[in-house]
């Protein structure tokens, strides 16, 4: 009885093992699954780019680094790399040129970072190049005038059908009429701030009318609004920060810091293109009333238009 009862458990276990492996023969075979991280980035930039990304702040660093009063290297540097041993009046031009580069990674940070539309990238620039000569509220007073005075003129200018040149060169006469009668306006007043706007570069004036009549025809009156106002704006920010005391000084001291900004300019638009505020800018419509009324057909004395019949 014994091994009766033995011979039926090793018959039982072994049919369970071969239950078993036929099981494992249907499983397939586990293979090792590749782990996909996060790609960082927009993958634009190949291994040299970003070797060439990192010099633009090893480079400066380095030359920061070597102007270090401890090091014996930095009577050497501060005289070949510095701009602070240049002449009051030298030193006011070349902030002109220090706020270019800046101004233009402010530009990119507000459009890319945060997403808020401007009036492209180069009108904040200029203006904020032109409130440093005018000051920020008169310009800003003189600047909303001369929008006003294009966006006026600009539907009688294109009634007469003028041609793309003409009409440019219609609103830089324009604007040099307005620039002439505010200069005359600070002699006859003895307003001296007024007599500064002859300092706002008329190309500038001409940019920021027609791009604000252009987006108004185009968006409506929200979009060129909120537009402007934020091209305004970033302008404004960028004259402020260079009027800080010591701001200006440090790109004086450290003009390597302008090959920097280009790095962040690079850094931004590839890894942190996130447009943050997105959500802040006005819906643009698809067709605006006007447009809506020039793609209507023109109806023809004497000559009806078609019809469309709807009977089978």
């Amino acid at each position: 009885m014994i091994e009766h009862s033995l011979a039926w458990r090793i018959r039982d276990e072994t049919v369970r093992l071969r239950a078993f492996d036929r099981i494992l023969q249907r499983v397939p075979s586990v293979e090792c699954r590749e782990i996909h991280t996060m790609k960082l980035g927009k993958g634009n930039l190949s291994g040299g780019h970003k070797v060439v990304l990192a010099t633009l702040f090893i480079g400066p660093l380095l030359v920061m680094v070597g102007k270090w009063s401890a090091l014996p290297t930095s009577e050497l540097f501060t005289q070949a790399f510095s701009l602070a041993n240049l002449s009051k009046s030298m030193q006011g031009r070349i902030t002109y040129v220090l706020s270019v580069p800046f101004g233009a990674a402010m530009v990119v940070f507000f459009r890319l970072f945060l997403g808020i539309r401007l009036l492209g990238p180069f009108r904040s620039i200029l203006i904020a190049v032109a409130f440093q000569i005018t000051g920020i509220l008169f310009g800003l007073v003189f600047l909303a005038a001369v929008i006003g005075i294009v966006v006026a003129i600009r539907p009688l200018i294109k009634a007469i059908r003028l041609p793309y040149f003409a009409r440019v060169s219609v609103i830089l006469s324009t604007v040099a009429l307005i620039m002439l009668i505010a200069l005359l306006a600070s002699t006859w007043l003895g307003f001296a701030p007024l007599g500064r706007m002859a300092y706002f570069p008329i190309v500038v004036l001409c940019l920021m009318g027609e791009g604000f009549a252009r987006t108004l025809s185009k968006e409506g009156p929200g979009s060129a609004l909120w537009r402007g106002a934020m091209t305004a704006f970033v302008a404004v920010l960028i004259t402020f920060l260079f009027q800080i005391n010591g701001f200006c000084d440090l790109f004086l001291h450290f003009p390597e810091l302008l090959i920097v900004e280009t790095g962040c300019i690079v850094v931004i638009a590839e890894f942190l293109d996130f447009r943050l505020l997105a959500w802040l800018n006005p819906p643009v419509p698809k067709e605006l009333p006007s447009q809506r009324a020039k793609k209507m057909p023109k109806s023809v004395p004497g000559k009806a238009l078609p019809q469309k019949s709807f009977e089978k």
